[in-house]
């Protein structure tokens, strides 16, 4: 849910997902002194030029480039024209990351770094996951978007734990018994380590290895297939909406016709 101590600036949180903060900033009227954060930190320049000064070195930011700070980085950042200014910024806490990086067995970003070639894929992942972050997708989805930006953008050539089908899948189907259980409920990645004793940041990849989607995907697919049989029984499209977890109507008929072909009023009245 957006927040803002200024028009022009806004942060973004779920409540279901309090490891993550989103940053949208559109001034550059604002004097940043130099600073440091405790999370780990994503941020994308959308718009203008700016100096950035980290760990001694002053470089210059560009649109589409990619700025990747670990905690306690010291920096500061001062655009040239700030009425041209905008940035998009990801801080994600520290010790969920920590996790991630462990689960992996690796050990990767511990300077900062930055990308100034806009066709880098990193600058795609980047701007690709800080969009989506900001609409209305589940918190399984948004889990497994910053998951799958970490595992592309910054692990590199990690090597994948590999595991026998016997001793994975009985795991993989208790998650998917509590999807279908569960599905009109918020459910979390951490929720589904849990319920299988698989490291959540394996999850993801495992599931839609066996099953062609990924968990997310799998309950919004139930959440549809519900939604169906309560417009036969011609329920309001609002209240529909809201008991299928869906964000709002809007939210709601965009996917049904994404998984349909047809808007929930139109499958309605066809029936």
């Amino acid at each position: 849910m957006p927040a803002a101590e200024n028009s022009k600036i806004c942060f973004y949180r779920d409540p279901y997902l309090p490891f993550f903060e989103l940053k949208q900033c559109s001034t550059g009227g604002l004097s940043y002194r130099k600073h440091a954060h405790e999370e780990y930190s994503v941020g994308v320049v959308e718009q203008g030029r700016s100096f950035f000064w980290c760990a001694g070195q002053t470089t210059v930011l560009s649109p589409k480039t990619v700025v990747f700070l670990p905690p306690d980085s010291i920096h500061s950042c001062n655009p040239f024209h700030p009425e041209r200014w905008a940035y998009t910024m990801l801080f994600v806490d520290a010790k969920w990351v920590q996790d991630f990086i462990i689960s992996y067995k690796s050990c990767f970003w511990n300077r900062p770094i930055v990308k100034t070639a806009a066709g880098h894929k990193a600058v795609q992942a980047s701007s690709m996951l800080l969009r989506s972050l900001r609409t209305d997708a589940s918190p399984l989805e948004k889990e497994a978007m910053i998951a799958a930006f970490f595992e592309q953008s910054l692990a590199g050539g990690i090597a994948l734990d590999t595991v026998s089908s016997s001793e994975v899948q009985p795991k993989l189907k208790a998650i998917r018994d509590y999807i279908q259980r569960c599905f009109l409920e918020k459910i979390t990645l951490e929720q589904l380590e849990a319920v299988s004793d698989l490291n959540k940041f394996h999850i993801i990849r495992l599931f839609k290895q066996f099953y062609q989607i990924p968990p997310h995907t799998y309950q919004t697919l139930l959440r549809v297939n519900y939604a169906k049989k309560e417009l036969l029984k011609h329920q309001p499209l609002a209240a529909i909406a809201l008991a299928t977890g869906f964000y709002d109507q809007s939210h709601f008929t965009k996917v049904f016709k994404a998984y349909t072909g047809v808007t929930p009023d139109h499958y309605q009245k066809l029936s």
